[in-house]
């Protein structure tokens, strides 16, 4: 069995269980046929179904090596923790020449539209996976775009919000017209439509927003978690254990010292304020009428109030 065999295996069990789960990231990007190769496997579970994914955890093996949490940044693979957007991260330390290492996510960052709605077979959506690569590493960037490109020559409209190469944007209009739903997300897509000498800077300044903002939230968590962290690494009954032993350490730490939710804590309209005012920096303030609504990449059940607003 191939690693990349072994990942999907993953997800056609926990299908066959009824638990909504799908791969993401750059294995997702491999099958779309985008990058050539991927070392790790980010997979989306529902939050709802973590009790049911963790057992499954405990049984999984690879190459005769049960599986276990890598590092000691991961949060314990529980509902309260994935609804809060943490990533938990796992590893078969076996003595083969791949070791598999699985990152699962329960809220996909910077997911605008329900991603179950979107999965393709056991892959997650290229309109889900397109906005998770919006991140702070350039090569995500060139992935993003390659990714809307696609969604535009199977017909869906959502590939505008994706295109993230000034040139590129000019040379679809000149055949597909962008509509009026991208257009009101995306409003560089006007400065496209116009042929506007502003377009490659508003692009950049996009990327630039997207960028700072990822960075910020990455922070917040890494802020979160360091206590917790420091805790697990610290505790001696942490070695030698197997997987439900690391788990019920980390659980009694989690419960202890880590927030469920830190970026509903400090706020998404906070969070978003502080990137536009990080990429306003020496720029001309047109630019920034361009930078689209990011809090409708923020999923409301993960990061609202009790009333639903995004705080």
């Amino acid at each position: 069995m191939s690693i990349d065999d072994f990942y999907t295996g993953i997800v056609q069990d926990m299908k066959a269980q009824g638990i909504p789960c799908a791969i993401t990231g750059g294995l997702a990007c491999v099958e779309f046929g985008i990058v050539q190769h991927t070392e790790d496997c980010d997979l989306i579970c529902a939050p709802e179904f973590a009790p049911q994914f963790f057992d499954f955890l405990c049984r999984k093996q690879w190459g005769g090596a049960s599986c276990q949490y890598r590092g000691n940044l991961s949060p314990p693979l529980d509902t309260r923790w994935l609804k809060g957007g943490y990533t938990c991260h796992f590893l078969w330390p076996s003595d083969a020449e791949e070791q598999p290492f699985l990152d699962v996510f329960g809220v996909p960052p910077r997911v605008s539209t329900p991603w179950i709605a979107d999965i393709q077979g056991f892959l997650a959506g290229r309109h889900t996976v397109a906005e998770m690569k919006r991140t702070n590493r350039r090569k995500d960037w060139d992935q993003a775009t390659a990714l809307g490109i696609q969604l535009l020559e199977r017909g869906d409209k959502r590939g505008w919000l994706h295109i993230f190469d000034a040139d590129a944007l000019r040379d679809l209009l000149a055949s597909i017209s962008p509509g009026a739903d991208a257009m009101s997300q995306r409003p560089v897509l006007q400065l496209a439509m116009e042929n506007s000498p502003l377009l490659d800077r508003a692009v950049q300044t996009e990327i630039d927003f997207w960028t700072q903002l990822n960075r910020a939230r990455l922070m917040i968590y890494a802020d979160s978690i360091r206590p917790y962290a420091m805790a697990v690494r610290q505790d001696k009954r942490m070695a030698g254990v197997d997987l439900r032993n690391q788990h019920a350490i980390r659980l009694e730490y989690a419960c202890e010292l880590l927030p469920k939710n830190p970026i509903r804590d400090f706020g998404v309209d906070r969070l978003i304020s502080q990137a536009i005012a990080a990429v306003a920096v020496g720029i001309d303030a047109a630019l920034l009428k361009y930078l689209p609504d990011a809090k409708v990449n923020f999923s409301r059940e993960a990061y609202s109030s009790e009333d639903g607003e995004l705080i």
